[in-house]
């Protein structure tokens, strides 16, 4: 009857579409295929044509595809639109693209509550960036509640997962202190493995656990390896670190030419705390023959990204003509530019404002 054949028509419609599903995939991986291959058009033409019939893989690859302009113009706007498709499907990877477009403002306005929505979705799919991620937000309070125990919760699940990232930002919790989470021995586990697998941040810590003996007996020679580990993927700060340590002779052996190997490498990633450092040793000649010009070079680097330091020592070279020609012009100009860089940090050199009013006065005078 007709019942009977509504119930038939049902069933095959069923058996209908679990057919289709196998060749959904097979178009997908056709597609990656093409996309592997360097065919683009072919890869598009397919994943869109899935991505139509609400594709959720397809998708999210189509998006990528506009996001990175990879074989087609990049299209943020289209992207976002197959981000969004499969986001909203469901899609892990998708759910934790989009979160980091809102956390980062990227086709988005910026928007960390919004992130920490899709962050969560992905997150309790087992997405372990996602969960890394969500974690970081709640230890800063971005976009949720700062929370260090949900914090601990969601960086645990990633870094059981074998993310290094959340392995790093696990142990930092713990050497940190955060929240009350006092063990050291955490610390030292997690950042070990995630140092392990070259995550340079990490490496960094580890360098200071052992120089410090924070979580484990000090010990200078570990402290400079991972430091090295850290600076030879080009962590600047660890960079400074070797840099400071070799130039001061802390815990080491003074060595100038091994203090502007590390510093050059830190200046040339644009650290201004560096570039002011490679600019003094030039100006000595430490560890390298004096050079005057390399000297005001680095330091004028420095000085232009505002670090107090280097705009007053211009200031003192060009009205005392140390190094350089006297120029009461540039030496006034840098005097008031590190006047403001030491009133948002720290404390100026006593003579700062008196060499300022000097400058001043000889200006009235002219």
């Amino acid at each position: 009857d007709g019942r009977n054949m509504i119930r038939l028509s049902g069933k095959a419609m069923v058996f209908v579409l679990v057919l289709g599903l196998p060749a959904l995939a097979d178009d997908f991986d056709a597609g990656r295929s093409a996309y592997e291959q360097g065919d683009f058009d072919t890869a598009s033409s397919l994943w869109t044509s899935l991505a139509e019939q609400g594709d959720a893989p397809s998708q999210y690859a189509l998006a990528r595809m506009y996001h990175y302009g990879a074989g087609v113009e990049p299209d943020i706007e289209r992207a976002l639109e197959w981000y969004r498709a499969a986001a909203d499907q469901g899609h892990g990877e998708a759910q934790h693209a989009l979160a980091w477009r809102y956390f980062k403002g990227d086709g988005l306005p910026q928007n960390y509550s919004e992130a920490a929505s899709w962050y969560v979705k992905a997150a309790l799919q087992g997405h372990a960036g996602a969960q890394n991620q969500l974690g970081w937000m709640f230890i800063k309070g971005l976009g949720v509640p700062q929370d260090i125990n949900e914090a601990r919760k969601w960086l645990k699940d990633a870094a059981a997962q074998g993310d290094v990232e959340a392995q790093n930002n696990f142990g930092w919790l713990y050497l940190k202190g955060l929240g009350g989470l006092q063990d050291k021995g955490q610390a030292l586990e997690w950042i070990s493995k995630a140092a392990g697998q070259g995550h340079v941040k990490a490496q960094q810590n580890l360098g200071w656990m052992y120089e410090h003996g924070e979580g484990v007996a000090a010990n200078i020679n570990d402290a400079i390896h991972w430091y090295q580990k850290a600076a030879l993927q080009g962590n600047a700060e660890s960079q400074f670190i070797l840099g400071t340590m070799y130039y001061n002779g802390r815990k080491i052996g003074q060595d100038f030419v091994e203090a502007k190997k590390w510093f050059e490498m830190g200046a040339r990633q644009g650290l201004a705390k560096i570039q002011f450092n490679l600019g003094v040793m030039y100006f000595n000649g430490q560890g390298t023959a004096k050079d005057v010009e390399k000297a005001m070079e680095w330091i004028v680097k420095a000085a232009e990204q505002g670090l107090a330091e280097a705009r007053y020592n211009l200031g003192v070279f060009y009205q005392d003509g140390i190094g350089v020609g006297v120029d009461k012009k540039w030496a006034l100009h840098w005097l008031s530019e590190a006047i403001v860089s030491y009133e948002a940090s720290g404390v100026p050199p006593k003579d700062l404002h008196q060499r300022y009013l000097q400058l001043q006065q000889e200006g009235q005078t002219d």
